[in-house]
């Protein structure tokens, strides 16, 4: 027992270094600024991000996007665009979590990789990214962030013991085969842009009317609206397996918006349709990341476990020398099984500010200055009006609106985000 009671320190200060190290030091702050955002105070947010945004940890991209969340929010569109371009960059790189982060994840904790989120949350930071540029008028830019948002993705079929194996299969990602055909439109290629909408009909036929060549090259307003919440992560009672709440059911009908142009109602009753529902893409095995490692560590540490209450039990009954080299044996193998079983919990980091759904609405307005309102009737009280917007006689101008309960009420046009920035941004009276 003597050499048992050796061992159980430096086994128990090996799993306090090893489970230790991967605790966030930061997610006080993280947290904090995630509940500035939901509560609409976007300034103390950003204060908080700027300096974990530049970062250069496992988290850069994850900090990134939540800090260009919450400055996309509020019009501060140049850093918003930085850090969705930073961000962006490292998710479309390849190689970023080999090597020495790999191996560590292996070996310790999931959380040593680089974050670059699950397929939906990658597909929404290209989409972000593109929908900025498109609001800047850049679209060759554009046009490239909504391609990169429509990369294949694994259909790993209905075999739940083998998530290893999958196809590839294309993205259903509707809302950026939506911009994509604006983009080409704006580029001035036809076809490739009757491409695009024929495919964005195909995918989703109650989205057809949206997908109208004319309607689209026609509208000098497009309106970009988010609404509600994206999946959180959740993990079962063991901690190793990744579940994403609550369910689209549980959440109801996404609720529609409704557009009012002076006080008078927008005919939109045929394209007011969300482009997606998050909720549901995240039940969607093809947009999860099925980590087989953890799967593997998880099973392997159970065994070990096993193995060494086997081994414990067995101890306990003999003496002298046998007994200690089981018991030894026991305390390793549960050690090196609690180890395996620990790092083997999921990484439940995410980009909490993602919406449920996205609303694009192209409309078109008298040429002029107006008072341009969002809301959604089946949500009283949720509601953005925008005073003096501006409405342009040639070409187009768009706009982003995120509607959350904390930021309803009455705004002036332009922000005064935009006020030190140098034209053209969002709102060019003429041209393309």
């Amino acid at each position: 027992m003597k050499h048992l009671r050796s061992i159980l320190p430096l086994f128990v200060l090996s799993a306090c270094v090893l489970l230790g190290g991967c605790a966030n030091p930061n997610q006080k702050k993280i947290d904090q600024a995630v509940n500035d955002y939901y509560i609409g105070n976007y300034e103390q947010a950003r204060q908080i991000l700027r300096p974990l945004a530049n970062e250069e940890n496992e988290d850069f991209v994850l900090n990134n996007l939540r800090l260009a969340s919450v400055c996309l929010t509020d019009y501060h569109l140049r850093e918003a665009e930085a850090a969705f371009l930073r961000a962006y960059e490292v998710i479309n790189a390849v190689g970023v979590n080999e090597g020495g982060r790999s191996l560590g994840a292996v070996l310790v904790d999931e959380k040593i990789k680089v974050w670059k989120g699950e397929p939906f949350e990658r597909a929404m930071a290209n989409f972000y990214l593109g929908m900025i540029y498109y609001m800047n008028r850049d679209y060759l830019n554009a046009r490239a962030a909504f391609e990169n948002s429509l990369f294949k993705l694994r259909d790993y079929g209905e075999e739940a013991d083998a998530p290893d194996k999958y196809a590839q299969v294309e993205s259903n990602f509707t809302a950026a085969w939506l911009m994509l055909g604006r983009c080409w439109q704006r580029i001035g290629n036809e076809d490739q842009a009757r491409a695009a909408f024929s495919r964005m009909a195909q995918l989703r036929p109650d989205l057809a009317p949206l997908a109208d060549y004319d309607r689209n090259l026609g509208a000098n307003v497009v309106l970009f609206v988010d609404v509600g919440y994206g999946p959180q992560k959740v993990t079962d009672d063991s901690g190793a397996l990744v579940g994403f709440a609550p369910l689209p059911a549980q959440e109801g009908p996404i609720p529609l918006p409704r557009v009012l142009m002076d006080n008078r109602y927008v005919n939109l009753e045929d394209v007011n349709r969300p482009m997606f529902d998050l909720l549901a893409l995240a039940q969607d095995r093809r947009w999860q990341s099925i980590d087989t490692i953890r799967a593997v560590k998880n099973a392997v540490g159970t065994g070990l476990i096993a193995a060494g209450a086997a081994e414990g039990v067995r101890g306990l009954s003999e003496s002298g020398a046998a007994q200690r080299r089981d018991l030894i044996a026991s305390v390793i193998l549960l050690g090196a099984g609690l180890l395996l079983k620990a790092s083997s919990q999921a990484d439940i980091r995410q980009w909490e500010m993602l919406p449920r759904t996205t609303y694009v609405l192209p409309m078109r307005l008298p040429p002029g200055r107006h008072d341009l309102t969002v809301e959604f009737p089946a949500m009283p009280g949720l509601y953005q009006t925008w005073r003096n917007i501006d409405v342009p006689d040639s070409g187009q101008a768009s706009y982003y609106f995120r509607l959350q309960r904390w930021n309803s009420g009455l705004f002036d046009w332009p922000p005064s985000a935009l006020s030190d920035q140098p034209p053209p941004l969002i709102a060019a009276p003429h041209g393309n």
